[in-house]
């Protein structure tokens, strides 16, 4: 991924940092994102671990202008973005009686909006594919790759979990349009990575004191070894749909859970 430039929203912490730090450690220049100012050295201290040029751009991207914001900023710096990866979200816990207006529209202005606005930014800074040489069967090399972040909560619903799981079952059906729709004029593919449960420091605080009887029973029902990701896993994921070998992988929602779920 030498001389490649990889944007990675929500990256300041979790599962966007290890997907920074992997995709780094690969040859590519990163664009890190957080979205409030008091996280700023935060987003500095996953700087400090990249191999490669990089930048951290504050941006909401809950936000109508969050998104442009972000881009514009990595393409002052970079000038093109070959990989995208919304990984930005936040998943609040309640059930449905408690749902309030509020929590669905915060989540879904992040989870499913912030998403389709920081693509829809992103698309004419995408460099197109190139013929191959010699030709191939396939016709093309290159071009530039939109990985999107779902869950496998989108396919294997627990309770309190109604407006996170509803966006991104937003975002499944988002992926298959655009991998229709955007390959023939942008030259991308677009997948999705959908982690299980992962080992972060927003999965542990949203666990609770439930965290040692909640990784029991992952352990029980996961046939991998273990009982959740760490989210270099997860990083590693995303890190093969990024690669040129990857090129003909379009439209997929992986599961990556262990074997928890199937579906």
């Amino acid at each position: 991924m030498h001389g490649k430039t990889a944007l990675i929203s929500g990256s300041s912490t979790g599962i966007g940092a290890a997907i920074a730090i992997e995709l780094s450690s690969r040859g590519a220049n990163i664009i890190l994102n957080y979205p409030f100012p008091n996280l700023e050295a935060e987003c500095n201290e996953v700087g400090k671990k990249l191999k490669t040029p990089w930048i951290a751009v504050c941006a909401d991207l809950a936000t109508v202008d969050g998104p442009g914001k972000l881009v514009e900023a990595a393409v002052a710096r970079f000038g093109v973005i070959n990989i995208l990866v919304n990984n930005a979200a936040v998943v609040p816990h309640a059930p449905t009686w408690d749902t309030t207006t509020k929590m669905w529209d915060d989540t879904y202005n992040l989870n499913a909006r912030g998403t389709f606005l920081l693509t829809q930014a992103v698309l004419p800074h995408l460099p197109p594919y190139k013929p191959s040489s010699p030709p191939s069967v396939s016709g093309v090399k290159g071009g530039s790759r939109i990985i999107c972040i779902g869950s496998g909560s989108s396919r294997i619903p627990q309770p309190d979990l109604l407006v996170y799981s509803s966006t991104k079952g937003a975002l499944e059906a988002m992926i298959k349009v655009w991998a229709k729709e955007l390959p023939p004029k942008y030259g991308c593919t677009v997948n999705a990575i959908a982690p299980g449960p992962v080992n972060t420091e927003a999965f542990r605080k949203g666990a609770g004191d439930e965290l040692e009887h909640i990784m029991t029973e992952f352990e029980k029902d996961t046939p991998c070894e273990g009982s959740i990701a760490d989210p270099e896993d997860i990083a590693w994921a995303v890190a093969w749909l990024a690669d040129d070998r990857s090129k003909w992988v379009n439209g997929e929602y992986i599961m990556v859970n262990g074997g928890l779920g199937m579906i």
